[in-house]
Formats: C-alpha cells, structure tokens, sequence
C-alpha cells in the first residue's frame, strides 16, 4: 500500500489517500466537502539504505 497526497480543487483541502494503485482515483474524494475533483501532489518516495553486508 501506499500514501497518496492530494488536494482539492474546489475548497482547498490537502488530505491524504493509503490504498493500492488501482484504488487511487476511486478513493481520492474530498473529505471537507466530497469533491472528485482533487489534483495529486508530488511527493518524495522513502526508501532504505540497503542492509550492510554480513
């Protein structure tokens, strides 16, 4: 799963969306006010340093 950030473009509201990939569009809905209409923001990625060698 991951983290989705979005914004909505009708009252302003930044949220955030944890589901799969496929879900994405379909969970992206407002929470102040219910719009669709939302735009993805761009965040950065986590990752770990790879383990050190035994």
């Amino acid at each position: 799963m991951a983290i989705y950030e979005f914004t909505c473009k009708n009252c302003g509201t930044g949220f955030e969306v944890t589901c799969h990939m496929d879900e994405r569009d379909a969970k992206a809905v407002c929470p102040k006010c219910g719009s669709h209409k939302v735009e993805q923001k761009l965040t950065a990625a986590f990752t770990s340093p790879p383990p050190a060698k035994y």
